[in-house]
């Protein structure tokens, strides 16, 4: 008798990012069933029915229906992508005060279904929401995450792919702490066609002299920014992350991934959540890979927990 491996994927949040992780699902075809949940239900429907109406064009069908919390209930994947809109200049902790409130009540809503799967957090700051909807749902550290440093790192490869016109997919290496200002690339770890970054750097110099370590992280830094002054708004680079980490659980594919996890002694950090390099699995982020930092790469890992640390501060 053949058995049937059915799964399903719940997106919070039917904004520019959930809209668009939506689409980025669909189009790759990662699941059997997709929900859309917000609190604009027509907003939600009008997504839906569009997504619906290139079904015959793709290499897969998707059910995508709207739904509400009761469908988290025997969902293995709970994305959360819903926020407020910051005030204008606002950084990511900017957006606290204006997402924690919906978080809280997201949360509950998706436990009081039974809710025993993965929960993907996308809403920002994304290392304290991921922080806060850890401790109020009451689930293991494995099945609650966060997009982390995972998107950082993906820019990271792309603008090293730019400055030497390799394709990014050659390099190795993540961005890690905080997604937001105190991140940092642990270079001692990057490498580039199997080379570590500063050797290849030395061994073409006369090609890349212009080349700058320093420069290439505070571009990385920078990106979103630079997005969001040309067009409002990030969309498409979190939305390739998170249908990758969400193709990742579904799949068990035990892949590497630097999302925002809690850290419990790994690196020294305790009750923290950071962009680490992790091993994702079907039951969601699992063995944290402790990478041989630096005394200087150490010291921003620290320095990237306190900055988080001290919002999470008072929040429960």
């Amino acid at each position: 008798m053949v058995s049937v491996n059915s799964n399903k994927v719940v997106v919070v949040g039917t904004g520019q990012v959930g809209s668009t992780t939506a689409f980025s699902i669909i189009t790759q075809g990662l699941c059997n069933e997709l929900v859309l949940i917000d609190p604009a239900q027509s907003k939600a429907m009008g997504e839906c029915r569009d997504l619906d109406d290139g079904s015959e064009f793709l290499n897969r069908h998707v059910k995508v229906r709207v739904g509400d919390y009761s469908d988290c209930g025997d969902a293995d994947v709970v994305v959360i992508t819903a926020g407020r809109r910051p005030p204008k200049n606002a950084d990511r902790m900017g957006e606290l005060q204006f997402t924690l409130g919906i978080i809280g009540d997201i949360t509950d809503g998706i436990m009081s279904s039974g809710f025993d799967g993965v929960i993907v957090v996308v809403s920002n700051p994304v290392d304290v929401i991921s922080w806060y909807v850890w401790k109020r749902s009451g689930l293991s550290r494995t099945q609650v995450l966060g997009t982390g440093t995972a998107l950082d790192t993906s820019r990271l490869k792309t603008i090293i792919g730019e400055e030497t016109g390799l394709d990014p997919r050659n390099v190795g290496g993540f961005v890690m702490g905080e997604h937001g200002n105190s991140q940092f690339v642990p270079w001692s770890a990057v490498s580039l066609g199997g080379k570590p970054f500063a050797q290849f750097l030395a061994d073409n110099r006369n090609r890349f002299s212009s080349v700058s370590t320093d420069d290439l992280e505070s571009k990385t830094r920078d990106r979103g920014n630079v997005i969001k002054d040309a067009k409002g708004g990030t969309n498409f680079g979190i939305a390739s992350t998170v249908a990758g980490i969400v193709q990742t659980i579904l799949w068990d594919e035990h892949r590497i991934v630097p999302v925002s996890t809690l850290l419990d002694g790994e690196y020294g950090e305790h009750d923290v959540f950071l962009g680490v390099p992790t091993e994702l699995r079907a039951n969601g982020a699992n063995e944290i890979v402790e990478l041989t930092l630096t005394d200087e790469e150490q010291a921003k890992l620290h320095h990237s927990a306190q900055i988080v640390r001290s919002y999470c501060e008072g929040l429960l």
